[in-house]
């Protein structure tokens, strides 16, 4: 069964929705919300929720069917990283009023909701600050600057899941910052003195 917070996007094309995993599932199905908005929630059937083939490079590949052509209904598995991107490219165009595609410089996400990650942006913070963060705690995410990673112009934006947005702000970085798969500390602010730390990492 797909893990709580796993993102899922429609295999239909002329569609364009994603859904979040919000809980195990149970006799009523997979309790999912659209993961846009972070609600309602609603329970959808396992079988709609299909497996994603990977590459050796660790690449999705798109949702087949046994006789190995692309599914066209249901729902695939969805990149983290991908789905903030597609998140602030459609609010920044709304914005903007028109379609801007270099405004979101990358978008660097773990695959744990939780943890989170960052997205480079082209524009400064005051020009569509407030509107990229609209869109993330609309999405779910809690956001903050993240002005270590920026330089030059433009800024930078950390996020992770609401409730442990409250949690030190520090990232596990391995430049180039644009390539790096980012972890975030879960430990409280303020622990001074002692190293900075995710539970899930591998440490050996």
């Amino acid at each position: 069964m797909p893990r709580v917070g796993r993102l899922f996007r429609s295999c239909r094309r002329s569609e364009v929705s994603f859904l979040r995993v919000i809980g195990p599932s149970t006799d009523q199905g997979v309790p999912v919300v659209d993961a846009r908005t972070s609600g309602p929630p609603r329970f959808i059937p396992p079988t709609r929720l299909h497996d994603v083939a990977v590459t050796e490079s660790g690449s999705p590949l798109p949702a087949v069917t046994t006789s190995g052509r692309p599914r066209r209904s249901g729902y695939a598995p969805y990149a983290e990283g991908d789905f903030v991107h597609h998140l602030l490219d459609e609010a920044i165009g709304e914005h903007l009023g028109c379609d801007e595609p270099h405004a979101v410089v990358f978008v660097r996400a773990n695959e744990d909701w939780s943890s989170g990650g960052v997205a480079r942006l082209a524009f400064e913070s005051h020009e569509i600050g407030p509107v990229c963060e609209r869109a993330l705690q609309q999405a779910g995410y809690g956001c903050e600057p993240a002005p270590a990673l920026v330089s030059g112009y433009g800024f930078a934006l950390r996020f992770r899941r609401a409730d442990r947005q409250r949690l030190c702000p520090a990232l596990e970085v391995h430049p180039p910052v644009s390539e790096w798969d980012p972890w975030s500390c879960d430990l409280e602010r303020g622990h001074d003195g002692v190293p900075h730390h995710h539970h899930a990492m591998d440490y050996r």
